[in-house]
């Protein structure tokens, strides 16, 4: 039956030309705004709600969900060119992204990339196509303590995701949460942290700081460094833009692995896919043979976690159609798309809507391929612009992030939040510091202080319903885990050593 609905789907997208169109529209769309540092697809969803007004309801998900897809492809742009993250879902992109650019393999990075997002994209549409019933209800069993304990899990599995020493790691994550945690308190409206400064009230955006300390702190590497020692090679062919198929084979297996990740954390309600590609990227470190080159351009590096990007869209729409509960933040805005054009999600929509929502979920699927091929086409665009604009690069980047962030909310302070985060983002590069943990911490600190303060009230303050359930239970054990094994592993090497010494 779903097949079929599903079938039907396909063809009445493909042969339709306004609803083709619109596809078309979306995911250019999608790509574009995707690319832009610090905007992302939710700025361009909510931008274009309106226009879905005029739309019959298939027509309105269909340029949504395109909108919503095409900005997972395009936030990769900006992270892979110029070290800044389009949105949070590719900032794990930057990590092996940008080295390869600087190798003079932008366009073997943009490819691979969209390789590995198509993959990704397919693995989160067949999972959702064949696993909307079962993990919709999986879904279900997990409450406030098991969001508590996942998210906790999240954030210690970014040490696995750094060279650097463990403790440098957490204090990242510490300041990030404490970063987040300013402004009015969400419950009682109490003020922290502010400084009596009522810019400080709505809190610091997550913005401000990526652009900040990903964006800006470059701009001063490269004044330090001299930007002669970032010039990409000068060298260009058509072959040379593109990735060698064994090299595409090698990493078939991490995209595979990150799409099911992806999927997997993207069903999960609020989880998104910045959990999702941090998950990834750790889980192929701590899997190879050689860890020590993530960081600097290794392909697995990149091509798994934009799988796992790309994989959660599919696994974000699951609770949002099934459900009524969005799966990310670009999934709450499709979700109040849908209820402006007359679809109401829940339990009830796969069976009073079921045409229009089988033809929404064949969109995925219609605008993986158009992507694959849009962005494969653009690679030597992107390539020869970067290398030409290379020499101005350094102002570009600077012109960007101030544009980006003062565009953003219209506000002269958070430009001074821009230049102090610039330099703290250098304090971080110069001493060490992983810049990752410190926004995957803000990232998640709100859903953390949200499930954390559900379930002692759901507890009446008993801690231990953080530990009252299998899934709860199973987090917790993981995070001990990833803190103790690489602490045993080292002290057995440091035994090893003495013994062989003293042979």
């Amino acid at each position: 039956m779903e097949l079929s609905l599903l079938m039907e789907g396909i063809v009445s997208i493909v042969t339709s030309p306004s609803t083709l169109l619109w596809c078309l529209i979306g995911i250019t769309i999608g790509t574009l705004v995707g690319a832009l540092p610090g905007i992302g697809s939710i700025t361009a969803m909510a931008i274009l709600l309106p226009i879905t007004f005029g739309l019959s309801p298939l027509n309105a998900l269909v340029l949504l969900i395109s909108i919503y897809l095409g900005g997972q492809y395009g936030g990769r742009i900006s992270s892979i060119l110029i070290n800044v993250p389009g949105d949070a879902g590719a900032l794990v992109t930057t990590f092996d992204g940008y080295p390869m650019a600087k190798q003079g393999k932008a366009g073997q990075a943009l490819t691979l990339s969209a390789i590995g997002s198509f993959i990704g994209g397919l693995i989160g549409f067949f999972g959702l196509v064949f696993f909307i019933g079962v993990i919709s209800e999986f879904a279900i069993a997990f409450g406030p303590a098991e969001y508590f304990t996942l998210l906790i899990f999240a954030l210690v599995a970014t040490s696995g995701v750094t060279e650097s020493k463990p403790i440098k790691s957490y204090i990242s994550v510490a300041l990030g949460l404490l970063l987040a945690m300013i402004g009015l308190d969400p419950v009682t409206g109490d003020q922290r942290m502010t400084f009596g400064t009522m810019e400080l009230w709505d809190g610091i955006s997550f913005v401000v700081v990526a652009i900040g300390i990903f964006g800006l702190s470059e701009v001063l590497m490269r004044l330090e460094q001299n930007k002669n020692s970032h010039t990409i090679s000068s060298k260009l062919n058509l072959l040379s833009l593109f990735p060698k198929i064994v090299e595409v084979v090698k990493s078939l297996f991490s995209m595979v692995r990150g799409g099911i990740i992806g999927f997997l954390v993207g069903a999960l309600p609020g989880a998104g896919a910045s959990i999702a590609t941090f998950l990834s990227y750790s889980f192929e470190k701590k899997i190879s043979k050689e860890p020590e080159t993530f960081g600097k351009g290794n392909h697995k590096g990149l091509s798994g976690p934009e799988s796992a990007s790309n994989a959660s869209v599919g696994g974000a729409l699951i609770p949002t159609f099934s459900l009524g509960v969005p799966g990310s933040a670009s999934a709450a805005i499709l979700l109040g798309g849908m209820m402006m054009v007359g679809l109401q999600p829940g339990p009830s929509l796969l069976t009073d809507s079921a045409d229009i929502v089988w033809a929404a979920i064949a969109t995925l699927f219609v605008a993986n391929i158009l992507l694959l091929v849009l962005n494969t086409l653009f690679v030597p665009f992107f390539s020869i612009l970067i290398q030409k604009a290379e020499p101005y690069l350094t102002a570009v980047i600077a012109c960007l992030c101030f544009i980006g962030v003062y565009a953003y909310r219209g506000s002269l302070f958070d430009v001074g939040l821009l230049i102090f985060f610039a330099l703290v983002g250098y304090f971080m590069r110069k001493n060490g510091y992983p810049l990752a943990p410190l926004l995957l911490g803000m990232i998640l600190c709100p859903m953390l202080e949200q499930a954390f303060r559900r379930a002692l009230l759901l507890s009446d303050n008993n801690y231990l319903i953080f530990v009252s359930s299998p899934l709860a239970i199973t987090f917790v054990i993981l995070s001990l885990l990833i803190i103790i094994l690489p602490r045993i592993q080292k002290m057995r090497k440091r035994k090893t050593d003495k013994s062989q010494l003293n042979m």
